[in-house]
């Protein structure tokens, strides 16, 4: 609904129907978040279109996975499957955690610790 009401708003402003189109409105008519509960009119979709195509399937299709090469990129730290989905929305205040954890594990003073080479004073 915002950004029907943002789009309602432009026209307003400008005078006259999609003269301005934001990029969520784009976003919308394109299909980027899915289909809309209503077709959109092909000569509304061509104007704020254009050339572009429409996506037809459903959008997060389009991403490759990505948890498996989280799972690689951080394997040292992984404890448990939670630890994935934390990396995966929140790297770096994730991975502060784990070498935390790690540390408070391992009784290893966090500030002695060259990660890059992964060498801890014993």
């Amino acid at each position: 609904s915002q950004i029907v009401g943002t789009q309602a708003v432009m026209n307003v402003i400008t005078g006259e129907r999609y003269k301005m189109v934001p990029k969520e409105s784009k976003a919308l008519v394109k299909g980027e978040y899915g289909k809309t509960p209503a077709p959109i009119p092909e000569d509304i979709k061509k104007q704020i279109l254009g050339d572009e195509e429409q996506i037809t399937c459903r959008p997060a299709d389009l991403i490759e996975p990505e948890l498996d090469n989280i799972r690689k990129q951080i394997g040292q730290y992984i404890e448990q499957e939670e630890d994935v989905l934390s990396y995966a929305l929140f790297p770096q205040v994730a991975e502060n955690f784990f070498k935390l954890r790690q540390a408070e594990k391992y009784k290893i003073d966090s500030n002695m610790v060259d990660y890059s080479i992964r060498v801890h004073p014993v």
